[in-house]
């Protein structure tokens, strides 16, 4: 345990909100590799227990774990949780950070984490697709899952996953083509996302970031703006959104592009920042989310009461 209170590691995990012009302060990502390894470790360690595990797909990763609500409220909302890793690692349990999972089940929410195929074996789109039609069959078992609504469903996602979960409530194509009407989707939230402009990325965040994006989705304009949250945030969009990040610089200017897009539709829309810089931050707020000393928790508690509540 880190006892130095000033040390990235302490701040990361405090999680302090940060409001005003502060947001914009300049911020490093040099993180070291030894400390990258080991909050990869504690992520990958970090899985929930409990759950129903099933599939939705004919695929070898097409498959999900599915919570019951506790508490049995009458016909809860659902989270689909989509995990992150540049679109091409992770799983939906060692990439998703267990206390969330007990936190908002134990609130009355029905919790259910996707796995899907990873690029290169598919594109992103194909990838978006997945998650799409994992949604599909979520709605169309809701009677044999514990009778949760299926008709208001929170998309949560983190890095990458945060991506995919904007523009799924986005671009309507998506959903449309799983057979998912886009007025289900009551809320959205991502968690330290990126790429919601996509074609700004590499000026945005040059370094692993960009260089992630290249690697995924090329460099033609005509596919990043595609990709694009926010180029799609004209309306019809999902209910609502929440954008929690921490201090990753490129990836606040982009949320903020992004809220005022949404702003701008009519779409509700709330940006909270906190403290972490890099990838320390990136790491505890998929930790620490769920764990009523991180302040993300309530600030996310909060908006779910009035956007999704239970009752």
């Amino acid at each position: 345990m880190d006892t130095n209170t000033s040390s990235p590691i302490a701040i990361a995990a405090r999680g302090k909100e940060i409001t005003g012009l502060e947001i914009f302060q300049r911020t490093t990502d040099d993180t070291p590799i030894t400390r990258i390894q080991e909050l990869l470790s504690i992520m990958n360690a970090d899985q929930p227990t409990g759950g129903t595990d099933m599939s939705y797909g004919n695929g070898d990763a097409q498959h999900l774990r599915f919570w019951k609500a506790n508490n049995n409220p009458s016909k809860p909302p659902i989270v689909l949780f989509v995990h992150g890793g540049s679109w091409r690692s992770g799983t939906c349990l060692d990439s998703l950070g267990s206390a969330k999972v007990t936190h908002l089940t134990n609130k009355g929410y029905a919790f259910a984490t996707v796995n899907y195929s990873l690029i290169p074996s598919v594109t992103v789109e194909e990838q978006v697709q997945e998650i799409a039609n994992s949604l599909a069959y979520l709605i169309q078992n809701a009677p044999q899952l514990g009778g949760f609504d299926p008709e208001r469903v929170i998309l949560m996602g983190h890095s990458s996953g945060a991506h995919v979960v904007t523009l799924l409530g986005t671009d309507t194509n998506y959903l449309e083509r799983a057979g998912v009407p886009i007025n289900i989707v009551k809320a959205v939230v991502s968690l330290d996302g990126s790429n919601y402009n996509a074609l700004a990325e590499i000026t945005d965040s040059p370094g692993p970031v960009a260089d992630n994006l290249v690697d995924a989705l090329g460099t033609d304009p005509k596919r990043l703006r595609a990709m694009s949250p926010t180029c799609h945030a004209r309306a019809p969009n999902a209910g609502a959104f929440m954008l929690l990040h921490v201090c990753r610089q490129g990836d606040i200017r982009q949320a903020v592009e992004l809220a005022g897009a949404l702003n701008a539709a009519g779409t509700d829309v709330a940006l909270h920042i906190f403290e972490g810089e890099g990838f320390e931050g990136h790491v505890q707020m998929l930790l620490r989310l769920g764990d009523p000393a991180y302040p993300a928790t309530s600030v996310m508690d909060d908006w779910l009461d009035v956007h999704v509540p239970v009752a």
